[in-house]
């Protein structure tokens, strides 16, 4: 059956949403209103998952309104001995009971061993028995429009903001709550709480983003000004709503340009969130290390925390170790238990070291790191890089290729050891001898002392580095940053076979350990070579002409370079 839309109208036009298929309805099970005791030791789900920590009280499907009328279910985990009790609330569409979005769908189930979990958790989510067990409930919400709860089902925006808002103050004026309510997830769990902190409910205490967007359109449909909605389409099929699901697609066709839409509907309003803030960010992320990074500069929270970790987002919520360190951050703004939190370093970072042993955990103070080096290092003609710009006027040209899997690597030997960290810079003078635009990808990884590329494996696939990417009629810098550049978004300026133009990109946020002796790899290519967690993910499509061949221009007045983060 082929997908069906509707429209509605809104302040920023009509607005598409696909509509559910009726066979999609048996994946999730029915409502069934019911406050249950849950014993320690029982076992939820057969099959490796393991028996409850503690003796727990479960309000299934509680039903809660919207000022609007519609209503949505939170299954409710709480202690059994009375009292008040601080909330987490979980904020997802996947689904609260049986997702068909799960570790499962993944290769090796995403390293997410089953042992590791109660099987009450959602997916992304905290661990239920283990809060409930240090005194707090945990509220694992379908948020409207999603699975059983009412309404359509839109991609974040100002109705969802407003439905956490709501949702805050509700749990915060229930009999068993302490009236502080916070939120901790991964992903679009994380980007739910940037939205909901933005409008600023009073009983919002405090949140714990694990990566997430913080600007669609630049982090997502159209970073680096290519349009990008195959991650979009991959977790659509991993959906279930009851009325219609927001078709990003579509309206990233009736919004090509950053406008209002974009600007004022689908960003959270990070100029008003206040509230203290743990965030935690990765390197080696697909697709959430641009947003993380930039949500927690732009928040204006004083008492916020940034944790870089080595690993991968979801394992990192599950070790003990972090999950203790949330939970110290939580008592101290929860529960106004006095435990030094304040006292924890406000950035630390890891730096990757494929070679050797990860350094984990290092303060650095700030983020960009205070005192960085930008170090220039210059394109030659025969492929290395130079601290030095060659005075002589050059070019490397390299073809397309068939899927647009044609690049050119450029190395530089090094002769000491180097901690390279924060947002790695590309400006580069490039021309294609077809067509009237072309799209170029840029990218930093490394090679060990006999020439083998080091990647860190991420969810069983190879990541190839830190990665920049931009379509050249859209090359126009709309800020002057030293890091993290961002572009106008508002026209094409359109290039002729052979004119040769400049562009400057940063890549997403990068830390890893180079050791003497290793070589740096800067690669300009045709095309991305992301690979991704989703097997079935296709890479974007391309403007580049088919049998083109794209030139690097090297040295005089048009000398390419780089610059690379050393702390």
């Amino acid at each position: 059956m082929e997908t069906e839309f509707f429209s509605i109208e809104s302040e920023y036009g009509e607005v598409v949403f696909s509509r559910p298929k009726p066979e999609w309805q048996k994946y999730y099970p029915p409502l069934k209103t019911e406050t249950v005791l849950l014993k320690k030791g029982y076992t939820a789900k057969e099959g490796g998952f393991r028996p409850l920590a503690c003796d727990m009280i479960l309000d299934r499907d509680t039903a809660i309104k919207t000022r609007d009328g519609r209503t949505f279910y939170a299954d409710v985990f709480r202690p059994v001995q009375e009292g008040r009790y601080p909330v987490i609330m979980v904020w997802s569409p996947f689904g609260k009971t049986d997702s068909p979005n799960s570790y499962d769908v993944y290769d090796s189930r995403a390293f997410m061993n089953k042992a590791w979990s109660c099987g009450l958790d959602m997916f992304e989510g905290p661990e239920p028995d283990y809060w409930v067990k240090n005194g707090y409930i945990v509220a694992n919400i379908d948020l409207p429009g999603s699975n059983n709860s009412e309404g359509l089902l839109y991609y974040y925006g100002k109705l969802m903001s407003r439905d956490a808002y709501d949702s805050v103050e509700w749990f915060a004026a229930q009999p068993w709550s302490n009236g502080k309510v916070t939120m901790v997830g991964n992903s679009w769990l994380a980007v739910s709480q940037w939205y909901c902190a933005g409008t600023q409910p009073p009983h919002l205490s405090c949140i714990a983003p694990w990566e997430g967007f913080s600007d669609h359109y630049w982090d997502k449909y159209m970073w680096g000004c290519i349009p990008t909605i195959e991650f979009h389409m991959a977790l659509m099929r991993l959906m279930r709503y009851k009325e219609g699901y927001e078709m990003m697609p579509v309206m990233l066709e009736k919004h090509p340009w950053y406008d209002s839409y974009w600007k004022e509907e689908k960003r959270p309003r990070f100029e008003d969130i206040t509230v203290p803030a743990y965030v935690v960010a990765s390197w080696t992320s697909n697709v959430h290390p641009y947003g993380t990074f930039r949500g927690w500069r732009l928040m204006q929270s004083k008492e916020k925390w940034l944790r870089v970790h080595n690993t991968q987002e979801w394992t990192d919520q599950q070790r003990p170790i972090y999950r203790e360190e949330l939970k110290k951050f939580f008592d101290h703004y929860m529960k106004g238990i006095d435990n030094g939190w304040e006292k924890t370093p406000r950035v630390r970072v890891s730096l990757i070291d494929q070679t050797g042993v990860d350094e984990v955990n290092r303060p650095v103070g700030d983020f960009p790191v205070p005192g960085t080096e930008y170090r220039k290092l210059y394109l030659q003609e025969d492929l290395t890089l130079s601290p030095v710009k060659s005075a002589k006027e050059g070019k490397v040209s390299f073809a397309t290729g068939e899927n647009n899997d044609g690049l050119v690597d450029f190395r530089m030997l090094l002769d000491e050891d180097l901690d390279l960290c924060g947002y790695f810079q590309c400006h580069l003078y490039l021309s294609t001898d077809k067509g009237n635009d072309m799209d170029s990808f840029q990218y930093f990884t490394k090679e060990d002392s006999i020439g083998v590329p080091n990647y860190p494996i991420v969810l069983g696939v190879d990541f190839h580095g830190a990665e920049s990417r931009l379509r050249i009629s859209r090359r126009k810098v709309c800020n002057d940053a030293l890091w993290d550049f961002q572009y106008n978004h508002d026209g094409e300026e359109l290039i002729k076979p052979g004119e040769v133009v400049r562009i400057d990109t940063s890549t997403w946020p990068l830390g890893m350990k180079w050791r003497k002796g290793e070589t740096l790899v800067f690669t300009v290519s045709a095309g991305s070579r992301r690979t991704s967690e989703f097997k079935t993910l296709d890479k974007p499509p391309t403007v580049n002409e088919k049998g083109s061949a794209h030139t690097v221009y090297i040295g005089g007045e048009r000398a390419s370079y780089v610059e690379v983060p050393v702390i």
